[in-house]
């Protein structure tokens, strides 16, 4: 192999590298800080900002798992009314969504506790989904992928965590919004009259699926040019 070929090598060995590197970004909501926006850069090259409506940010958590909430009717918690919504400047596809103190009662007199999670798509249009706490480690998601418990689950001081995985399939979102629903009490629970809040833990994502194919595109390019120029000096 000679020097030129080496170069195209070492750079197809820094873009896998990179590629690894930025696989998977994950933002957390601890982050965000005590306004009510925060903006940082994802992914390399993606702006991410996040906004809270119509209070500041709050952190608050349990048994080791700490997200953001809005401040207002529950401190430190997404209440029916308020929302956090996050907006990226190109389309990212979304890898997984962590939620906390989503619980399904009776614990703090709660109702099966909903989260609204609305996905704005790159290529137009949104949808609404929703999370639903149906047990300790149970929960019912209306969206793609797959819902699983975090820890010691929806229990009194538990976590209340969810993780979901691939929750829009392979779609690009632009936009994500985070509220909370109305939800129902469990069945004979005359008690769990307390509405449905929680807290956004996380949020990770690939970039654009393109962005890595013009890159592997140009260093094929590079590795041509590099084999006609060693031919030509044959």
């Amino acid at each position: 192999m000679n020097l030129t070929l080496k170069h195209v090598a070492v750079a197809a060995a820094c873009a896998a590298t990179a590629f690894t590197a930025q696989a998977a970004d994950t933002i957390l909501g601890t982050s965000f800080g005590s306004g009510n926006s925060y903006s940082t850069t994802f992914l390399g090259t993606v702006n991410a900002t996040f906004t809270s409506a119509p209070g500041n940010f709050q952190t608050k958590g349990l048994d080791g798992v700490f997200g953001v909430g809005v401040s207002g009717a529950t401190t430190g918690e997404i209440d029916r009314g308020e929302s956090i919504t996050g907006t990226f400047s190109q389309g990212v596809q979304i890898t997984g969504i962590r939620l906390g103190l989503l619980f399904d009662g009776p614990e703090y007199g709660d109702v099966n506790e909903v989260a609204q999670i609305t996905a704005y798509w790159q290529a137009g249009g949104s949808t609404n989904y929703t999370l639903t706490a149906t047990g300790q480690h149970t929960a019912v998601w209306t969206g793609f992928g797959s819902v699983s418990s975090v820890g010691s689950g929806a229990i009194g001081g538990g976590t209340g965590a969810w993780d979901l995985s691939n929750p829009f399939g392979n779609q690009l979102v632009s936009k994500v919004t985070f509220t909370a629903l109305t939800g129902l009490p469990a069945s004979g629970c005359t008690s769990c009259t307390n509405q449905s809040d929680y807290t956004l833990v996380s949020i990770s994502a690939v970039p654009e699926p393109e962005s890595y194919a013009m890159l592997l595109a140009g260093l094929g390019v590079m590795g041509a040019i590099a084999r006609r120029r060693n031919a030509a000096k044959a």
